[in-house]
């Protein structure tokens, strides 16, 4: 019998229901080095407003902490943070702008609680994929990775997070990377697979569909010393599988995932970070208070702004979540009167979180989609207006860990079609977030085949406008 079937077959007897499946990964483990490059400090551009609170000053390794609320499917920048209030009906939409903290920043009426915290975070108007539109495969790989990604054919550069995990990587008893429910909704978990390889891969945490499978989750399943007793005689098992598979790289992935897998069994840390009923009834109430009962399109969980910030309190250093489904063909001011008014009171409950724990300065909060979506309206006077994809225009909000508060970079024309001020491109944004966490972008890592790739490929400059 080859140890990699044992492996597999053995290690998903003794974890138990689906722990493995959770850790699982086809990407092979790789090494890695630290180039000699010096990361670039270069900018581009002129800040179209940027007024930022001088106290928060930016540095590298500023930010310890990241969180990710993903927009799959492209969230509609002009009735949220790219108003045009002056366009013709068949481009500024609905819904109304409303003043902001920030003087000059507009925001949808939707948003009325990130109107009163625009001093809390920066709005990037500038930084777009300019994919053909209709891309849905190679849009998040791109904002995710910072490099151009495709599912298949191409180098798997790794999130963020990964990155994170191979390099500053949290509590041994804690996932240095989680992921609730699904990266992201058209690209099928493949960010999931790496060039670091399946030890670095996020920790995906399925939904739990009822309160039955939460107290399963939380409640050990396997007695500790007779799992310690397994995992021992394991360990002897395969010392005499290791003659032919030594230098097997994916083998060592796997161990290590295997490791993952049995710490996390042990760990009460993670029980307790995942137990809402630990957590104030009023502050439950108070991120779910926005959540219609039955929507045009699926709105995601909004407790995992609670998860997010728990696992964050905890130790986790990166979390990453889906909220939802941001592709509105039609129906688009239907939806937004949906799920944006969840978004806003969720978001603005993170920050306050954060901000009371003394967390939002040194923990980076972005969300964002893959893209925008298109200024003019189809059928604008019929019920089922819609706006379809769009890759030239969109919005970024990011908030803490070296970000700049109550900031605005970049603009677009008249009618939000085109970036008109600051363009950068996805790599600067990358480069910018691997700047705020300490992490040289020109970090090298290997193929498979041991060819070496730079973290952030492309020499791009910082976003100096919205880090000081």
């Amino acid at each position: 019998m080859r140890r990699r079937d044992f492996l597999s077959i053995g290690g998903m007897g003794l974890c138990g229901i689906g722990t493995l499946d959770l850790l699982r990964s086809n990407a092979r483990s790789a090494p890695s080095g630290t180039s000699t490059a010096k990361p670039n400090s270069g900018s581009a551009g002129v800040a179209n407003a940027a007024v930022a609170n001088s106290a928060a000053v930016s540095r590298r390794g500023q930010a310890k902490r990241m969180i990710v609320c993903w927009l799959g499917g492209g969230p509609p920048h002009l009735d949220m943070f790219d108003m045009k209030p002056d366009a013709s009906e068949d481009y500024r939409g609905v819904f109304q702008p409303i003043a902001s903290k920030v003087p000059g920043l507009q925001v949808g009426e939707l948003l009325p609680e990130l109107a009163k915290r625009a001093d809390k975070y920066t709005v990037i108007r500038s930084v777009t994929t300019l994919n053909k539109p209709g891309d849905h495969s190679q849009a998040p790989l791109y904002w995710l990775t910072g490099n151009p990604r495709l599912t298949t054919g191409s180098d798997e550069y790794p999130m963020v997070g990964s990155v994170v995990n191979r390099l500053r990587p949290g509590p041994a008893e804690l996932p240095s990377f989680v992921v609730l429910d699904e990266i992201d909704v058209h690209t099928h978990n493949a960010l999931a697979r790496s060039l670091l390889g399946p030890a670095h891969a996020p920790f995906v945490m399925q939904p739990l569909k009822d309160k039955d499978a939460v107290t399963r989750m939380l409640t050990p399943q396997l007695d500790i010393p007779v799992l310690e007793r397994n995992v021992n005689l394991l360990k002897l098992l395969d010392q005499r599988l290791r003659r032919d598979d030594v230098r097997d790289a994916q083998i060592a992935g796997l161990d290590q995932y295997q490791q993952t897998a049995f710490n996390l069994l042990r760990s009460p840390k993670l029980r307790e970070a995942l137990d809402l009923s630990k957590e104030p009834a009023a502050s439950v109430e108070r991120f779910t208070r926005n959540k219609p009962a039955k929507a045009r399109y699926p709105i995601g969980d909004p407790l995992h702004f609670l998860l997010a910030r728990r696992l964050i309190e905890a130790g986790v250093p990166v979390v990453h979540f889906n909220l939802g489904y941001w592709d509105w063909h039609g129906d688009n001011f239907t939806a937004g009167r949906q799920q944006i008014p969840m978004f806003d009171l969720c978001l603005a409950s993170l920050l306050d979180d954060l901000e009371d724990r003394g967390l939002l300065d040194s923990t980076l909060v972005l969300a964002l989609g893959e893209m925008g979506r298109k200024p003019k309206i189809d059928k604008p006077k019929e019920s089922g207006a819609g706006r379809d994809h769009w890759d030239y225009a969109q919005f970024v909000l990011a908030a803490g860990g070296g970000f700049n508060r109550g900031c605005v970079v970049g603009a677009t024309d008249a009618k939000g079609e085109q970036v008109v001020d600051s363009f950068y491109k996805v790599e600067s944004f990358g480069r910018t977030l691997y700047h705020l966490l300490g992490v040289d972008p020109d970090t090298v890592i290997h193929t498979p085949a041991n060819r070496p790739v730079k973290l952030i490929v492309e020499d791009a400059p910082l976003i100096r406008e919205a880090i000081s």
